[in-house]
């Protein structure tokens, strides 16, 4: 009996298996892992406390900017603890309303390993204070008699915002009665800004005539009164100056010539009929060359296409001056539909167009406009237009039309003479 338990102890002892002892491998690998758990769970703290910590303030929580107007986004950060990076570098004021603009602020942590990052969002409103701008009075036009009367024909205004602000008259003009008619025009934008003022409108049997009696200043002398160092004398032509003889122009004294490529309109630019011929003989004459483009276009994408059409009608040819952009048709200012914002953004749809082709823009204006409606002319290359002696316009320039009523060899009748200010 004794001999059958010890034979059955042995047997069981016989069938248990030997414990197996870990891998140094696998135990280096677990212990790895613990490692990377923990390095990771810390990081992740430090990620987050980091990025917890990031702050921003602004000097309003809601401000209110005046329409167009340029407002750096980092003027309105009154404190933070990082990097601070605005969606963009200015806020929009391009349109009224409630808009956004989102701040980036980011910190480097573990010597730069990551970069937490929050964003902070300000809210602000963009409203417009400015009233309309009266263009043309309309004081002292005279109406034939029987013809019919429209408000719109004799007054000129516009909105820096609105493009069809709202016209409102006090008074009648009956054109089949001779006499004076006093009238009272209320100009009103969508933000309920307004212009006023009184004119008197004429009703005649016939529209008064007007001679031009200004005087005619010789190509010679023009260039006698306004010599100096850094200054170059020119012209600038179309197709009412005819045939030209640019020989004779140049040996007159003119170096360079600026030529009117065409005009636009509905996104469509016409060549100026003498165009071609111009641009070769002033070439051949030895004259320094630009072109202008007289413009009727109203929205960006019809610019963009006369433009297009520009560059392809130039083919090519190299000009010596930037291609200028002259929009001057304000005394119908208010039947283009359009604000003052809208005609800036024509200009810069357009020179980004040239720019596609390897061609400079100027803006082409005259010291009233320039003024009052056109912007950023500190950073824009000008081609002034104003007929004076000397101009007050206090802006920079790098041409000055100063005349248009110019004589010069080669042309028959009037011409318009420019002062080129050389760097």
């Amino acid at each position: 009996m004794s001999e059958g338990k010890h034979d059955l102890k042995t047997h069981q002892k016989a069938e248990e298996k030997p414990k197996k002892r870990r891998s140094p491998l696998k135990v280096l690998l677990a212990l790895i892992a613990l490692l990377i758990i923990a390095l990771a769970g810390s990081v992740a703290y430090i990620y987050k406390t980091a990025a917890d910590s990031l702050a921003l303030s602004f000097t309003d929580e809601a401000p209110v900017l005046e329409f167009g107007e340029d407002y750096p986004a980092l003027d309105f950060v009154a404190g933070h603890t990082g990097d601070v990076a605005p969606e963009t570098a200015a806020l929009d004021t391009g349109e009224l309303g409630e808009k956004t603009i989102t701040y980036t602020v980011s910190k480097p942590v573990l010597k730069g390993l990551f970069t937490p990052s929050r964003e902070f969002t300000l809210s602000y409103t963009v409203v417009d204070t400015v009233a309309p701008l009266k263009i043309w009075s309309g004081d002292g036009a005279v109406i034939e008699r029987g013809a019919k009367f429209n408000i719109q024909n004799v007054i000129a205004y516009g909105d820096n915002a609105d493009p069809v602000p709202q016209v409102k008259v006090d008074g009648e003009v009956d054109t089949g009665t001779l006499g004076s008619y006093p009238l009272h025009v209320t100009v009103t934008d969508s933000s309920g800004n307004s212009t006023e003022w009184d004119l008197t409108v004429e009703v005649a049997d016939s529209l008064p005539y007007y001679e031009d009696d200004s005087p005619r200043t010789p190509f010679e002398d023009f260039i006698s009164e306004y010599k100096g160092d850094g200054r170059s004398f020119g012209i600038d032509v179309s197709a009412w100056q005819d045939e030209i003889d640019f020989e004779a122009v140049r040996k007159a004294g003119c170096e360079f010539v600026i030529i009117r490529i065409g005009y636009s309109e509905d996104g469509s630019m016409t060549v100026d009929k003498r165009f071609k011929e111009n641009i070769k003989k002033a070439k051949a004459a030895g004259l320094k060359i630009g072109v202008y483009m007289y413009s009727y276009d109203n929205t960006e994408e019809k610019v963009r296409s006369s433009a297009a059409q520009l560059v392809e009608t130039l083919d090519g040819e190299s000009l010596d001056l930037p291609v200028a952009f002259d929009w001057e048709d304000f005394g119908n200012f208010q039947t283009y539909e359009m604000s003052f914002a809208d005609l800036n953004r024509l200009y810069d749809a357009f020179a980004d167009e040239l720019s596609k082709s390897g061609y400079d823009c100027m803006l082409y204006g005259s010291r009233n406009y320039l003024e009052k409606i056109w912007d950023d002319t500190d950073t824009r290359p000008v081609w002034l237009a104003h007929y004076t002696d000397k101009t007050d316009y206090e802006g920079t320039y790098m041409l000055w039309q100063a005349s248009s009523t110019g004589r010069i060899d080669g042309i028959n009748g009037d011409v318009d003479m420019d002062i080129l200010y050389r760097e």
